[in-house]
């Protein structure tokens, strides 16, 4: 043949110049050597991989001889042979030592073809031939990586196994069989199904060819049976590996034992179940024993009360009494001064003075313990009183702001309220500063807010931050909490170096047509 290039023709049937070209280009760039030749085996294209494995230039073999060239005297008569029968029409393929520029030989793996005309007409030959060489060296760089492959994932505790683009497994690690006590032979076939759970077996399954037709990676935990036959979980992955046209040649998969993992969490979960379980048993507990505190304070705070009624009582009732009657003797005696000393008629007269005061001061006692006027006639009045009597003794100016509509409310409020009032404006004479107060009542529907407000140096935020946190700054602001609490109400602080503002808020309930009613304190049994 004169030329290796008639693959594509032109509408006349001669091939184009761009076509040749594109052809020549095509044949340059194969990693193969590619060789062509008319009959008698004169060299007519010799493509660039062709110079780079045997050593000769388009131009040193152009127009000679194949067997000139490239055959020695040994492998003459073998490669005439091979040629007299590619040209009888067969193809030929086999390995064939040829003979390079500098005398030595590669052994490549050969292919002989006719080239016809338009007629099927022999009209030259073309060989393909790879170095048998670097064939060797990829098949050997090959083996390596699966032997390391192989060798590494024998090494790996897992499961391992690779399997085929439509899922069949055809290999499997060593560690498999360890923890299966199965066999490769065993495992051909259907014998795989003998070491998954009947339960779970249908959804891996069912998993698994899902993954096949979308080609998305599959993850999954089920239970294998091991070489004892117990059955152990298993976390399971298998990744796909694709070519370059995005088709999936190989899955690659790994079992990893997460039995004791499972068993672990397992034993986590009902520790926290019963940790939860006797929380809430001990939080029952608690609960229990703080509403029996809460009860037991309301009875102290009670007896308290009703303590400090009886003695309000006994020292106006009793010792009032006997006051009145020193007093009376008192003045029987000054009737006759005339027959005493003047020393014991100035004694005399300082004694009834001494009398009048200590009653009053017994009185205001009395009071003070349990104004008389908080049963008598109601909140409002008793609050004006202490206010008065309080800005007298503590000359401190207190305004009192309090609904005329008001009326009564139920005993436990107004004593609550009162004790309230009585502690903050002792406060505020103790500690504020303050010259002035305000003490205002608002009523709701269902509630009433007591505000004590001054003008005073206020409370430091570190006792505020303390009140907050623990709701205590002294004794006085934390009962009058407690005091509040058991009624359902609330004490809020705000304070700074303005002054100081005290607000309580308590519940209260109105019937359409009745006084207001409220949780009451339990008395003692």
């Amino acid at each position: 043949m004169s030329r290796l290039s008639p693959i594509s023709e032109s509408s006349q049937g001669t091939p184009t110049i761009a076509q040749s070209r594109a052809l020549h280009r095509f044949l340059n760039a194969m990693k193969a050597a590619v060789i062509g030749t008319d009959l008698s085996g004169v060299v007519t294209f010799w493509n660039r991989f062709a110079e780079e494995l045997y050593g000769w230039s388009p131009e040193e073999v152009m127009g000679r001889n194949i067997m000139e060239i490239t055959v020695s005297s040994e492998t003459e008569e073998e490669a005439a042979k091979h040629m007299a029968s590619v040209l009888a029409g067969n193809s030929w393929a086999g390995e064939f030592q040829v003979r390079c520029k500098d005398g030595t030989f590669v052994g490549a793996f050969v292919t002989l073809s006719v080239v016809p005309d338009d007629d099927g007409k022999a009209v030259g030959v073309v060989g393909v031939s790879q170095s048998l060489t670097a064939l060797k060296q990829a098949e050997e760089a090959l083996r390596r990586s699966e032997e390391q492959f192989r060798a590494f994932a024998n090494s790996l505790p897992e499961l391992c196994w690779m399997a085929h683009g439509d899922g069949h497994v055809f290999w499997r690690n060593d560690r498999w069989f360890q923890y299966t006590g199965t066999t490769p032979a065993e495992m051909d076939g259907e014998a795989w199904r003998s070491v998954h759970h009947a339960d779970t077996l249908p959804l891996v399954l069912e998993r698994w060819r899902a993954s096949i037709e979308s080609g998305e990676p599959f993850e999954m935990e089920f239970p294998l049976r091991g070489a004892d036959g117990m059955y152990r979980w298993f976390l399971t992955r298998i990744t796909p590996v694709r070519d370059k046209a995005g088709k999936i040649t190989r899955w690659y998969g790994t079992a990893t034992n997460i039995d004791e993992q499972r068993q672990l969490l397992r034993s986590l979960s009902e520790a926290r179940d019963e940790l939860e379980k006797r929380v809430l048993e001990r939080t029952a507990e608690l609960h229990s024993a703080t509403e029996s505190l809460r009860e037991l304070s309301a009875r102290l705070l009670r007896m308290r009360d009703d303590e400090q009624r009886r003695l309000a009582r006994e020292l106006h009732d009793s010792v009032g009494q006997l006051l009145v009657a020193i007093g009376m003797n008192t003045a029987v005696v000054s009737s006759e001064t005339d027959r005493l000393t003047p020393a014991a008629a100035k004694c005399l007269a300082e004694n009834a003075e001494l009398v009048d005061e200590v009653s009053r001061e017994i009185r205001t006692i009395s009071h003070l313990l349990h104004p008389p006027l908080l049963d008598e006639a109601g909140l409002a009045s008793a609050l004006r009183w202490y206010i008065e009597g309080f800005g007298k003794r503590s000359r401190i100016k207190v305004e009192l702001e309090i609904p005329e509509q008001l009326g009564r409310l139920p005993n436990n409020i107004e004593i609550t309220l009162f004790r309230v009032v009585q502690e903050c404006l002792t406060n505020i004479h103790r500690h504020s500063g303050s010259t002035t107060a305000t003490t205002r009542i608002k009523a709701e529907r269902e509630r009433i807010i007591l505000e004590v407000q001054d003008q005073g140096k206020g409370i430091p935020a570190e006792k505020l931050q303390h009140f907050a946190r623990l709701g205590r700054i002294g004794v006085g602001l934390g009962g009058m909490r407690e005091r509040l609490r058991l009624l359902g109400g609330t004490l809020e602080i705000q304070s700074d170096e303005k002054g100081t503002l005290v607000s309580a808020t308590l519940p209260i309930q109105r019937d359409a047509e009745g006084p207001p009613a409220s949780k009451s304190l339990p008395r003692e049994a």
